[in-house]
């Protein structure tokens, strides 16, 4: 024990005292069918219902996070096909509900009604997807889904041949970090050529996935699908103008404060320029070993998180006591890493695949900032008021990240060892943001012009990649520049999601430079922000953290400075 030997124990339901039988659909479409069909007489009885439609979708969530987690911590057969059926016989059919459920209430004469801040965030957030419904679109989005798992489906069976073995793209990668430069370049280049071989059949798919989202805008009575997807995403708090700005922003502040951190690894690399194939390497070739078994893994989180704030520690020791962490690579064991919440149970498990490097520890205490959100949001009883989406999720986790920095003497008794960390902690903040500017401008770009063609859409992401270039040498290699997008799984899948990202990396350094200037009370405005969910709008919530929810230059700037700073501290 370091601070608790307490145990988690699951919430009391409220409203479904008896135990729902989740492998019979037709027990769990009864229930349904009642909920669907109460009678809602007064404003009291309609945030009851709220309630225990809350209560329900939090019963029916966690027994399929218990099946996913069983699924990926042994991934034998019976446990994919335990998960599946599942999926495929209570939580699909039980999905149909959610629009009649979410209609029933948007009917509601009593809705007006609910009054203040949360309950008018709330009405916005259900309102939209109301107004967005559109029955012809169903089958559109069943084919996008089909075509977005085909992208999966053709990446995944990329595959070269190197060192004399057959390898993914995914293991191609570990090469990047290779130190001999030339067995570097040449994985980087299979790779590419390996990618370049199905051009054709990936830009091919992607018209096709366009088209569909092209139509399932028009039919929903918007001019793009740009603008469909900024509703459909309910983001109230800034317009697509904004993201331009957040564009320009990254482009004219930390585009040339990443040059010079790559002027620097160039000059320690010893090479006359900077390659793609150079970004990935370790500059001095040691590999920081943080711990040694996973006993020590965990015991120095929650040493570290003790110092931020007591009760962050004994609830990752309350996980490890109830046996909701599963941390260290085996086989048999799903590749990845996560924070699943259990909804019912009002906590988390995490789950990572650790081998002792510096990668994990940080794994560790982000997944750790997910799970504080989780423990912290458990009593909001309305489900819209706690599911917060990500540009509020990840403010959480990557806010931990930087928080526990100061405290990382826990796992590097080498100063050496302790600056490295610090330093490649700090240069990662920075580093995300061009890519997500890229990724981002280039999906603004394909649906406002929505007539271009497959050179066109090429041709702009190499401008793009010129546009955000934070000093690497792309000379000779065009094609590959130009069909890099090719990679991103996002603008396939899940188009539009990502600049959540660069979102919530602002705002964590905001919160570290918080507590680097204000120390505790940026820690309580933290905790205060975990406990408010979804309550609030994405604005009010990061005012409630104690930051700001701003793209201008000048704001940007300012964080950006002040990481350029504490890197300069451990250099």
């Amino acid at each position: 024990m370091i601070v608790t030997d307490e145990k988690i124990t699951k919430k009391p339901r409220k409203y479904f005292k008896e135990e729902i039988n989740l492998n019979d659909w037709n027990e769990v479409k009864k229930v349904l069918e009642d909920l669907l069909s109460t009678e809602i007489k007064s404003k009291d009885e309609l945030i009851e219902f709220l309630e225990k439609w809350s209560e329900l979708e939090s019963i029916i969530s966690e027994e399929m996070a218990w099946r996913y987690i069983k699924m990926t911590c042994d991934t034998k057969e019976e446990n994919s096909k335990a998960f599946n059926e599942f999926y495929a016989n209570i939580v699909s059919p039980a999905q149909e509900y959610d629009f009649k459920l979410k209609k029933k209430f948007y009917d509601s004469p009593y809705r007006n009604e609910l009054t203040g801040e949360s309950f008018e965030h709330m009405n916005r957030l259900i309102s939209r997807d109301i107004e967005l419904f559109r029955k012809e679109n169903l089958p559109l989005m069943v084919k996008e889904q089909e075509l977005g798992s085909k992208y999966g489906e053709i990446i995944s069976k990329i595959t070269v041949t190197f060192d004399g073995e057959e390898k993914t793209l995914s293991q191609m990668g570990v090469y990047l970090k290779n130190p001999d430069r030339k067995v570097r370049e040449e994985a980087w280049r299979l790779t590419m050529n390996a990618v370049a071989e199905h051009h054709e059949e990936l830009e091919k798919l992607f018209n096709e996935l366009k088209e569909i989202r092209i139509k399932i805008a028009k039919n929903a009575g918007y001019d793009n699908y740009r603008d469909y997807m900024h509703d459909a995403k309910k983001r109230f708090d800034f317009t697509p103008e904004d993201l331009y700005e957040f564009h320009k922003s990254v482009e004219e502040v930390v585009v040339p404060a990443l040059k010079k951190l790559n002027e620097e690894r160039k000059e320690k690399l010893g090479v006359e320029s900077l390659r793609p194939w150079d970004t990935e390497v370790d500059v001095d070739g040691k590999v920081l070993k943080p711990f040694d078994n996973v006993e020590e893994f965990i015991d120095n989180a929650i040493k570290i998180l003790s110092k931020v704030d007591i009760e962050f520690a004994k609830n990752l020791e309350k996980m490890k006591n109830t046996g909701f962490l599963d941390l260290e690579n085996r086989k048999g064991k799903a590749p990845g890493g996560y924070n699943y919440p259990l909804s019912e149970t009002g906590a988390a498990f995490i789950f990572m695949n650790a081998v002792g490097l510096s990668g994990d520890v940080r794994t560790l205490l982000h997944e750790s900032g997910h799970a504080q959100h989780t423990f912290r949001s458990k009593d909001i009883s309305i489900s819209f008021l706690k599911d917060f989406p990500s540009e509020i999720a990840e403010l959480a986790s990557m806010s931990m990240e930087l928080l526990t920095l100061e405290y990382l003497d826990e796992y590097y008794k080498n100063e050496e060892d302790l600056k490295k960390a610090k330093r490649e902690q700090l240069e990662s903040t920075l580093k995300i943001l061009p890519w997500v500017m890229i990724v981002d401008s280039f999906q603004h770009w394909i649906y406002t012009n929505p007539d271009h063609t497959i050179e066109d859409r090429d041709e702009y992401f190499g401008s793009l990649m010129d546009r955000f270039n934070t000093g690497i040498d792309w000379s000779g290699l065009d094609k590959e520049k130009r069909i890099r997008w090719l990679r991103q799984l996002h603008i396939f899948e899940v188009p539009f999601y990502y600049i959540e990202y660069a979102m919530s990396q602002l705002g964590a350094i905001a919160v570290y430079k918080n507590y680097k200037e204000n120390g505790q009370k940026a820690i309580e405005q933290y905790k205060e922000f975990l406990s408010s969910g979804y309550k609030y709008p994405v604005k009010k919530l990061y005012e409630i953290a104690g930051i700001k929810f701003d793209f201008s230059k000048e704001y940007i700037k300012e964080l950006t400075d002040f990481i350029i700073s504490e890197i300069e501290k451990v250099k």
